[in-house]
């Protein structure tokens, strides 16, 4: 999406939402990667006005890919992405203002379903993968998972279809061959007898699925309201560890499942969100490391300079 776009769309969504930029210093949009589990803390944040306490008005924006939340904030329009690493990362590689200060989700809950007949990862070959934009998550552990089976990623053909629903909704056509999906999909894959082929623990057992990111220019101007900020989303990530039922209520409003998926996905996903922030930062070389071989970087980078360690150090133990 080209930014001027990007531009009208945050616009209607403040009209709609009737907020009125200009109308209060602290506010804060915030672009999510997707609508899905690992962002729990967030939607109970903002459910339990935890951000007002801290005198914010965060306005919530859901992308349909990482790369196009990314855009969004190259373009200014969104000031702190929910997202994967891969896209910061790749977005500093090529020379964007980009920092990592603040870990949301640490878990690798992505496997690769595939047709009954494709039981195995090494007859890739030819086969029809989907994801959902190049560049973004999807697409990075796609190639990932080939690569780890011995399979080089342009010997398949690798497809932009969107979020994980549609990937589904394809597999379910037999319009592709295998894609990579998360909970609840997945139990949906299982049940109507789709193979699992892979499953992204095998070579990610950690993985810093979700982070907050951001200018590293912003978080330095407005580094007070950055630490109100994570101060209400902490309150936020504690609200959601000590009330299952409560939390279990906002996945139903937020990611719209059902009432026992809801409460299977919580406690799947409960013990992966971190109270102090910690980022599983093993992750973040991987990432590094195989986006700069495949050329998406005009340099390579560490992970110390991807992570703006300031807000870890001033919120340690409070």
């Amino acid at each position: 999406m080209r930014p001027w776009k990007i531009g009208v769309v945050i616009f209607l969504l403040f009209f709609l939402a009737g907020v009125h930029p200009g109308k209060t210093e602290a506010r804060i949009i915030v672009g999510l990667s997707s609508v899905n589990l690992a962002f729990l803390p967030v939607y109970v944040t903002k459910e339990k006005k935890f951000f007002e306490e801290e005198g914010l008005e965060v306005l919530l924006v859901m992308f349909n890919s990482g790369t196009t939340n990314l855009q969004a904030m190259i373009s200014g329009d969104v000031q702190v992405m929910g997202t994967s690493v891969v896209e910061p990362v790749t977005g500093r590689g090529v020379g964007e203002d980009i920092k990592l200060f603040w870990g949301v989700c640490n878990l690798m809950p992505f496997e690769i379903y595939s047709q009954p007949d494709f039981t195995s990862m090494k007859a890739a070959k030819g086969k029809r993968f989907a994801v959902s934009r190049f560049g973004a998550l999807s697409d990075f552990l796609t190639r990932s998972a080939l690569l780890h089976s011995g399979v080089d990623p342009k010997d398949v053909a690798i497809l932009q279809i969107g979020s994980t629903p549609a990937r589904y909704a394809a597999l379910a056509a037999k319009g592709i061959d295998a894609t990579v999906m998360w909970f609840p999909v997945t139990e949906t894959a299982r049940q109507n007898r789709f193979h699992k082929l892979f499953d992204l623990k095998e070579i990610y057992p950690e993985w810093p699925f979700e982070v907050f990111a951001a200018k590293a220019s912003w978080l330095q101007r407005e580094k007070e309201t950055a630490v109100k900020f994570l101060r209400a989303f902490r309150k936020g990530v504690r609200y959601t560890l000590e009330n299952r039922d409560d939390a279990i209520n906002i996945i139903k409003k937020y990611v719209k499942v059902e009432p026992s998926v809801a409460a299977a996905g919580y406690d799947i996903y409960r013990p992966s969100f971190p109270v102090d922030g910690k980022i599983a930062e093993k992750g973040i070389s991987v990432v590094i490391e195989q986006e700069y071989k495949r050329g998406k970087m005009k340099r390579n980078i560490s992970s110390e300079e991807m992570i703006d360690r300031t807000f870890l150090r001033l919120l340690a133990g409070k």
